[in-house]
């Protein structure tokens, strides 16, 4: 088995904190649990995964002034995904749709920005996302 490219995300020092980072991840993202290296897979691309590393730098007074972590692309469905990921809890801090694709920033618990990009605006369901009171239509 070959490991993976790992990138290490930043976890706030506080009790229960790598219980609720590996839920988010693996419970909320649905990032896979290898049993061998003790690393979080990332969905479709089994040559990538995370791992937490302590870190104080979450300390930050304002959230909204740290750059993402990451972003990822989705190919569809993004109202869908935003609405079972608020089901489940996950915290916005911007969603939002432009003339070339819808555009999400969400919190990991250790107030880590993830984004979340897509360039159709097709959903399956017809989830209308446009009525949360955090959803910009920029124009």
């Amino acid at each position: 088995m070959t490991k993976p490219f790992t990138i290490h995300i930043p976890m706030l020092r506080k009790k229960g904190m790598l219980e609720q980072m590996n839920s988010f991840y693996e419970d909320i993202l649905g990032y896979e649990r290898d049993p061998v290296l003790s690393i979080l897979r990332v969905p479709n691309h089994s040559n990538l995964a995370v791992c937490f590393k302590y870190s104080n730098f979450s300390k930050v007074e304002n959230k909204k002034d740290k750059e993402s972590l990451y972003e990822f692309f989705v190919e569809k469905n993004f109202p869908t995904l935003c609405q079972n990921l608020k089901e489940r809890g996950v915290e916005f801090d911007m969603l939002a749709r432009t003339p070339g694709f819808y555009f999400a920033r969400i919190m990991d618990p250790s107030g880590n920005s993830i984004e979340i990009i897509s360039e159709s605006f097709e959903d399956d369901l017809n989830f209308d996302i446009s009525s949360w009171n955090i959803y910009q239509d920029i124009d």
